[in-house]
């Protein structure tokens, strides 16, 4: 049976090292090898239609609209769902319906839980109110993680964007102009940068002030450095300075940032690793080391206490 149990967790964490080698490694390193024969193409906006949608969209979609929100808490889900890159027009009405679905069945399952296996009342009850919070929070946790991964895409591709407005710049291209490029020419590397640049010179070709389409980039996406390199744009534009001279230098100034944090977690590696040694790779060793002099040891004890039988 523990030879049975070692085996099946070596499997595990096999497979788990070998499918983060894969995704963190291998894919990216082919779709950089497949940056020599791919053609250039705009990147498209992505466009939803509700008859493609899961069953489970359309469900939550149902529950959305029959029970909608507030307006102020619509709000704070359509925002968080533009950072998040989701521009479905019933894309609030499917997180507020999937949240209710999802607090629901929390909600019947600890309170299914609750009349099986629990004699107190109390504890029963909070534990419907834990499933109550967990299920209406669970949707907006996960929204939450993509937001923060959707950010560090777009915090990482911006350098490599800037530098490219900047020779555009330097080549007597508008602003508009410039943005309309990388999009076309960071399509592949950086989709979701392009895509947001995609929208704003659609916004831009629509007749919508440059100002306020700059706004609305940093609104969607509620990326830092993205509302820094914004307010950038907008003081050049209103004192009439150098676009290139400002672009290049919010350049270096994000590639020294991203060094610095790069030195400042490889400083933190030693203190992490701290709770790994010392609860997983040390009473390894002690096994290994003392396991079999401590056998031993037991052994002519239990002799010597039995008088040598």
């Amino acid at each position: 049976m523990a030879l049975a149990i070692s085996f099946a967790v070596f499997v595990i964490v096999t497979a788990a090292i070998i499918a983060f080698g894969y995704w963190r490694y291998v894919v990216p390193g082919r779709l950089y090898e497949s940056l020599e024969t791919a053609e250039v193409a705009p990147p498209l906006v992505e466009s939803y239609d509700d008859t493609d949608s899961s069953p489970v969209a359309r469900a939550a979609e149902f529950v959305g609209t029959k029970l909608p929100p507030s307006a102020e808490t619509a709000s704070a889900l359509q925002v968080k769902l533009l950072a998040a890159g989701y521009r479905n027009r019933n894309a609030v009405a499917i997180l507020y319906g999937l949240k209710l679905i999802v607090m629901a069945g929390t909600t019947l399952l600890m309170l299914f839980f609750g009349l099986n296996s629990l004699d107190s009342p109390l504890l029963g009850l909070l534990g419907v109110l834990l499933g109550l919070y967990v299920g209406f929070r669970l949707p907006e946790i996960v929204i939450a993680r993509r937001i923060r991964r959707r950010q560090e895409k777009l915090r990482k591709a911006l350098p490599d964007a800037l530098d490219l407005i900047v020779v555009c710049a330097e080549a007597g291209l508008t602003i508009d102009r410039c943005f309309r490029n990388v999009a076309q020419q960071l399509g592949i590397v950086h989709p979701e940068l392009c895509e947001e640049f995609s929208l704003f010179t659609a916004e831009i070709s629509a007749g919508l002030r440059r100002k306020e389409a700059m706004e609305n980039l940093a609104r969607r996406t509620q990326e830092i450095e993205i509302k820094k390199f914004v307010a950038v744009l907008i003081q050049a534009d209103r004192f009439g300075t150098s676009m290139a001279d400002a672009l290049r230098t919010h350049a270096e100034y994000l590639r020294v940032r991203r060094r610095q944090e790069a030195e400042e977690r490889a400083s933190k590696v030693g203190v992490k690793l701290i709770f790994p040694v010392f609860f997983f790779i040390m009473p390894t060793m002690f096994l290994v080391t003392i396991g079999p002099a401590a056998v031993s040891i037991a052994r002519h004890l239990a002799k010597a206490f039995s008088g040598g039988r």
